[in-house]
This record gives C-alpha cells, structure tokens and sequence, in this order.
C-alpha cells in the first residue's frame, strides 16, 4: 500500500515525504536519460545501421513525445497521474527492448518513438507532487523534482561512455529498460494517487489539433536546415502547424468541453510564465548546440576556439552544471516559497545572460569552463524550480495536467526553435568542410552570434519575468483559488 501523506490523518514525518519524492525523482529521471545516454551513441549507431540519418533517433523522441502530451495530460487529469505514468512507463519499456534488439534502422526508430512516450513526465510529476504532498511544502518538492535533472546530467555521459565501451552501442536501452523495471514495483508501492480527477469528455478534436501541431513545428524547425528553409517542404510543414495551432485556440472557444481553459491559457498569470520560461530556455538550449563545437573541435588556424576535448572530457569539463543544479533545485524551490517564484525566474535569466555574453568570449581554458558550468548549474536550477512552482500557481488542479503538459510542450518548441535558429546563424560562418571527414569548421563569428541572437531572446524574457505580476508573492503550492473554483464532479477519491 502506498505512504499516507495525507495531513488530516494526522502530522506526516518528513522522512515519509523524503522517501515518496526520492521515488518519484529516481523515475523522473529518464526523461533526461532518454536523451543524455543517447546523443554519444548517434556516431556508433550511424556505424551500426550504415545510416546517414542517425539524427532521428534523437529527433522522434521530441516529436512524439509533443505530438501525444496533450492525450497524457488530459489522461492524467480524469485517472489519475500516477496510473498514466505506470502506463506510459510500460509502453516506454517495450520501446526500450525494441531498441535495444532491433536489427533494422526503422526498428531501432519504432523502439525509439515508444520511449517518447516519457518525455513529459516531469510535468506530470509536478502535478503529482502538487496534488499528494502537504501543501506547505510543495514549492521545495517541486524545487527536489529538479533534482533528477541535475543527477542525470552528471551521471549520463559517464554511463553512455561505459555502457558503449563495455558492451556496445545498443547496451544504453537495455540500461533504460533494466532502470525503470526496477523502479516501477517501488514507485507502484511507494508513490500514492492523486485524487484529483476531471469526469468531463475528453476533446478529441482539441487534442488531435494542439498535439500534432507542435509535432509538426517541431518537425519543421528540425528538417528546415537539411530540406532548405525556404522549399515547399519545409513552409508547408510551418503553414499547416500554424493552422492547426490556430484552429485550435478557435475550437476551444466554442467546444464545451475545451483542452483548457483559454482564460487560464491566456491569462496573466499561466501565459507569461510559459512565455518567459521559454525566453529563458532559449539560451539554455542555445549553449548546448555551440558549447560542444566549442570545446571539442581541435584548435586550428583561422579560429580562435577549440580545446579539442573527446566526449569523456566534455563531460568532465563540464560536470559542475549537473552537480550544482542538484542543489540548486531545492534551493530554487526554497527561496520561491520565501520571496517568490518570479524572483527566481529572474535570477535564473540574469545568471543566462551572464554566461551566454561570456561564452561569447570564446573560453576554452578548463577552470573557466568550470566556473561557467558552475553558474550555470543555478541558471538551470533556479529555471526549472520558479518554472514549476510559477505553473503549479497559476492552475487549478482541474487542469494541472494537461496545464503542465502544455507547458512542457512549449518548452520542447522552445528548444527546438533555438537549435533551428542557432544552427541558420552558425551556418552563415562557415569556414571550410573537411573533405575527409565532411565535418565543418565554423568561424568565429558563428559561435559568437549564435550567442548574441540568444541574450536578444533572454532579454526579452527577463522583461516578460519583470514585468508580470505573477509570483510575486511566495509560492502557495498551488493556485489558492482552487477551493473555489473546483466542484464535486470534478473529484473523485481515489481508491
């Protein structure tokens, strides 16, 4: 039987709610895993399947796990959180093996979509964490959440470089498989259910039009650079997003079951919080596409970077992002419950900028790199905890599912549009391909823009962060008018 961490039985020990989020932090971790243990394995797995389109491997976990979050949160919302991600832990396992002993490429692509099923269960977890934990200690849960993004971070490469040295480059998805089967029968026996459920009809239309339409963005801006930016391919794939994305916010003004309320989508509160995180995030995701070009391409004549590190290095070179955002997780969520999640939002975008302008500088010397790895660590955990805590605050639990689905989905559009737009800048400085091995040596220019183009982008999500009223007071745990606003249909007790 799952722990009790319901107040009104009586005080819950901190070492009960410690153990329940340790548990949900340990799962939550894959989300992270699905994509740090696999981007050093794309070269070998080009080898393995003698394919030059090795990119999707990658690429399909994000657009699946888009195209379908809207069908998950709605899940989550009317039978409960914890039963969704049990069932999409399952579909992600049988992924899992599928990769894992897959002789074709498209087999290895089938495992690899299964496994999107995953992507936002983060997002889900936070409304978990939101509905099961006592309220007064919710926005340093949520802060704790991060913490599976900072433990992955550190451990991924490691793991990934092991796992492919000792036993191959397929070894990675038993590794994800073997994770969560073991931690599966814990989580059913530790994790309690949410008793949050919405008994309204689910809007197909709503979620087929959303869903897909982030997919099919997301698909744009990762093709866009291979089919051209400007082919009938690549417009086309945007135009029909943009329509469907359209068609979608005018269904939901007349349907009377919406996805969600446009009130609340749109509101002062949900709606700048989603659009400054994402302004954020923008720079976050910039820095991952330079930063490896940075760093690992060997220094040459004509570039004033390169430290020429192999992937092991990177990692090494880098670890104190991951290592401080463990920490900076919980800090993040402490300090929102003290002085406000918007505050945090905002030092996490201040410390952006200060590590996108000094990126910019081109380091290449280790301590440097250390040191901004450092920073940066509470950039990531300041966003992801004020992110958490700001979306909890602005929804009604009649809708945190498929609330923070939609805000993971954005942050996904919002990485994605940063790697599309950083690669267009970075391919506007290209100083020669080598004819060998075909791989491109940027200018410096490339690098130095690219960074440019994303403090532009985090300035205008520092103003959004500065400016909306949201958050400014401590974090509640949850939007306080919800006893308000909820009705007996919309809950049920869980069993």
């Amino acid at each position: 039987m799952a722990l009790n961490l319901n107040p009104a039985h009586g005080p819950v020990p901190k070492s009960r709610i410690i153990a329940v989020l340790a548990v949900i932090i340990l799962l939550s971790e894959i989300a992270t895993f699905e994509f740090m243990l696999v981007l050093p394995d794309l070269p070998h797995l080009a080898q393995q399947f003698q394919t030059l389109n090795v990119a999707w491997v990658f690429t399909i976990v994000s657009l699946v796990g888009a195209t379908i979050q809207p069908l998950v949160g709605k899940a989550s919302d009317r039978w409960g959180k914890k039963n969704t991600i049990i069932a999409l832990a399952v579909i992600f396992v049988i992924g899992s093996v599928l990769a894992a002993v897959a002789g074709s490429f498209s087999m290895l692509l089938v495992g690899r979509a299964l496994q999107g099923s995953l992507v936002g269960i983060v997002g889900i977890s936070y409304g978990l964490v939101r509905d099961i934990i006592p309220r007064e200690t919710v926005p340093v849960a949520l802060g704790a959440v991060v913490t599976g993004i900072g433990m992955s971070a550190v451990a991924g490469p490691f793991i990934a470089g092991w796992l492919i040295d000792s036993f191959g480059s397929q070894s990675i998805f038993w590794f994800m498989a073997i994770y969560v089967i073991v931690l599966m029968p814990v989580y059913i026996a530790v994790v309690p259910e949410s008793d949050v459920r919405v008994d309204r009809p689910v809007d197909y239309l709503g979620v087929v039009l959303l869903g897909p339409g982030i997919g099919v963005l997301l698909l744009a801006l990762t093709e866009g650079a291979d089919w051209g930016w400007g082919s009938a391919g690549t417009l086309g794939l945007f135009a029909l997003g943009a329509v469907m994305l359209v068609g979608f916010v005018i269904w939901q003004r007349i349907t009377p079951n919406p996805v969600i309320d446009l009130k609340i989508l749109f509101g002062r509160k949900f709606g700048p919080t989603v659009l400054a995180v994402a302004c954020v995030s923008y720079m976050q995701s910039a820095d991952a596409v330079i930063r490896p070009t940075m760093l690992e391409m060997p220094h040459m004549p004509g570039i004033s970077y390169g430290a020429g590190l192999s992937a092991i290095d990177f990692a090494i070179w880098t670890f104190p992002l991951g290592l401080v955002g463990m920490f900076a997780g919980p800090l993040g969520g402490y300090l929102s419950k003290k002085i406000g999640a918007r505050y945090v939002l905002i030092t996490s975008a201040v410390l952006f900028l200060g590590i996108m302008f000094a990126m910019s500088t081109l380091l290449t010397v280790q301590w440097q790199i250390g040191v901004v790895s450092f920073f940066a660590g509470f950039a990531v955990g300041f966003l992801n905890s004020s992110n958490g805590n700001l979306v909890q605050d602005a929804l009604p639990k009649q809708q945190g599912g498929i609330g923070n689905t939609i805000a993971g989905m954005t942050a996904l559009l919002a990485s994605g549009i940063a790697s599309a737009v950083t690669g267009v800048v970075m391919s506007q400085h290209v100083l020669m391909v080598v004819p060998t091995s075909h791989a491109v040596l940027y200018k410096d220019a490339a690098l130095t823009q690219g960074y440019y183009v994303a403090i532009a982008v985090g300035v205008v999500g520092l103003i959004v962060a500065v400016l909306m009223r949201h958050g400014r007071r401590p974090a509640q745990g949850g939007l306080e008018e919800e006893t308000t606003t909820s009705t007996p249909a919309d809950h049920t007790m869980a069993a």
